[in-house]
């Protein structure tokens, strides 16, 4: 799980499809290009990431609707990944995609080091591309962690680091549109408290439409909490639970109903989809095309999808851009 990747030269990117009523800077249609693979990219109708958050959801976390029991859906994480980016730049995610993730900045592994961040990538994705995708209006949002790369948060000081580290990178890469935290791999726990703190001083820092997201596990009760308690305070923008590395996201009906949860914590416009496109150990193109039909129908103002990843994508030819972008 979680195993976001974007393209430069050792990393990976996420191309998403967002859709969701108002207006906003379009951060919600993202796709996501990063150094140690090609995450998903995320495709979006009308509204993106980065518009105002607006009211948090008041709604209370319902228990798991599931297909299977409980224990055999939250998978072990997998090691990091490290895919190449076969030659592709952040400049060749297509135009259905509106928001690139850079996957990622990195620690020295799991609750290592002080909290801080680095971005080793500055020769593959560099800040020319980002920035040439960006002013072609792209959203480019920066991805914190991954599996192997997590770091639980505890105390004001490592948050410090972290909100400082952040900051020296978005500088560096002159600018970027929000944050994607995925720092909370493998159940090692964080504290919402520090994890709100942290995103308030982003926000202002950067102004009220840089986005807040994160790629949650979406069988992990942890992570629902979390993400409600963010949204609660005023500081999520979405959550894109990632329903890939593992077979069981490919019965019918199990997307669609497990979306069901995360709506009634979060709300519709605060949910997008995480799903994978051309790749071998994620729902099909044709499960995807269900799996958002049966979603959107019980939910027309989700946020709108991602896949995973951006390199498998090109390799099928954008046909998974193209097919689901005419979806919203």
């Amino acid at each position: 799980m979680k195993r976001r990747l974007f393209l430069t030269g050792s990393a990976g990117a996420a191309l998403g499809l967002v859709g969701c009523g108002g207006g906003g800077s379009g951060i919600a249609d993202a796709a996501a290009l990063g150094t140690t693979g090609t995450e998903s990219a995320t495709l979006a109708g009308a509204a993106g990431a980065a518009e105002s958050i607006g009211e948090p959801s008041t709604a209370q976390r319902a228990p798991a609707q599931t297909t299977q029991p409980e224990t055999q859906q939250v998978q072990p994480e997998s090691a990091p990944a490290q895919p190449s980016t076969g030659g592709r730049k952040l400049t060749d995610v297509p135009l259905e995609f509106n928001v690139i993730y850079l996957f990622n900045a990195q620690n020295g592994g799991t609750n290592r080091g002080d909290g801080s961040w680095t971005w080793p990538f500055g020769h593959d994705v560099t800040p020319a591309q980002i920035q040439a995708v960006r002013q072609r209006g792209q959203k480019v949002i920066l991805t914190v962690g991954g599996a192997g790369l997590g770091f639980s948060y505890t105390n004001r000081t490592q948050s410090t680091n972290c909100v400082n580290s952040i900051k020296s990178i978005i500088a560096g890469m002159g600018g970027v549109d929000g944050v994607d935290f995925n720092n909370y791999e493998a159940g090692i726990g964080v504290s919402a408290t520090e994890m709100i703190w942290i995103a308030r001083q982003l926000i202002a820092t950067y102004g009220p439409d840089f986005a807040i997201t994160t790629p949650a596990q979406p069988n992990s009760p942890e992570d629902l909490a979390l993400c409600k308690a963010m949204s609660d305070a005023g500081v999520l923008t979405y959550a894109a639970p990632q329903f890939y590395d593992w077979s069981g996201f490919n019965a019918p009906g199990f997307i669609s109903n497990r979306i069901k949860d995360w709506v009634r914590a979060l709300g519709e416009s605060k949910v997008a989809i995480g799903f994978s496109a051309n790749y071998s150990n994620g729902p099909s193109m044709n499960d995807c095309i269900r799996e958002w039909n049966a979603s959107v129908s019980n939910h027309p103002n989700l946020r709108g999808a991602f896949c995973w990843s951006a390199q498998t994508n090109l390799s099928g030819g954008n046909a998974w851009g193209r097919t689901m972008k005419s979806l919203l």
